[in-house]
């Protein structure tokens, strides 16, 4: 029987890169979006990296942008950024983690608060078969509706996916490992009895270092 699960984020964490400001420059770049909408996304960045906004009320509302837009040319573009974006960025030291974890018989998972359409090439080439995400409701004819499925997997949100993912192997948090970058993470690191930070933000930096956390420069 496994002994603890292990949660990986994604964006800075499996790749050294954040997906989400790939694919909006990838949009950018092909004219798809307007240079006021690139602006407003450059400020939410910020925003997002000063924790001077709410995250889940952004992500609603990006939700809410893509109302109408086709999930299959969703999949193709996040593919093909994938391909020729992220998958080069997978960073070594992530690999070798995740093959510990596998060696010691640990459930494995991804856990980030993007859409599950890099997540999923990503978890696939990793050999991660569970990915826990902010998923996008897709009306039958294919098209967002503009609403999520949920809750966005984000801050406290990823406490209760991580949970009930333990919960399928008789699991607590008490024993689980999570390694992240960001201090929005923090809910999950404080409830998990193995937090390692890497190549963290400067506030996740402060308090992994007031905490005692192991931080990991991959």
């Amino acid at each position: 029987m496994p002994q603890a699960i292990a949660l990986f984020d994604m964006d800075d964490t499996l790749v050294g890169a954040n997906t989400a400001a790939l694919y909006f420059a990838e949009r950018r770049r092909r004219g798809e979006i307007s240079r006021r909408q690139a602006w407003r996304v450059g400020a939410a960045w910020i925003g997002y990296r000063l924790n001077a906004i709410d995250m889940a009320r952004l992500i609603r509302q990006g939700a809410a942008a893509a109302q109408g837009a086709s999930e299959a040319e969703m999949i193709d573009c996040c593919t093909r950024i994938y391909s020729e974006q992220v998958q080069p960025r997978i960073l070594p030291a992530a690999v070798q983690a995740l093959q510990r974890h596998r060696d010691r018989g640990d459930p494995v998972a991804i856990v980030t608060a993007s859409t599950p359409y890099i997540a999923r090439p990503l978890a696939h080439d990793l050999g991660v078969p569970v990915v826990m995400a902010t998923e996008l409701q897709v009306g039958d004819d294919g098209l967002f509706t503009g609403q999520l499925l949920g809750e966005p997997c984000f801050g406290p949100q990823k406490v209760v996916r991580a949970q009930a993912f333990g919960a399928q192997f008789g699991l607590g948090l008490d024993a689980a490992w999570f390694y992240t970058d960001s201090h929005t993470d923090l809910p999950l690191l404080a409830a998990v009895g193995h937090p390692h930070v890497v190549r963290p933000d400067l506030r996740l930096r402060w308090t992994a270092k007031r905490r005692g956390w192991p931080v990991l420069n991959w």
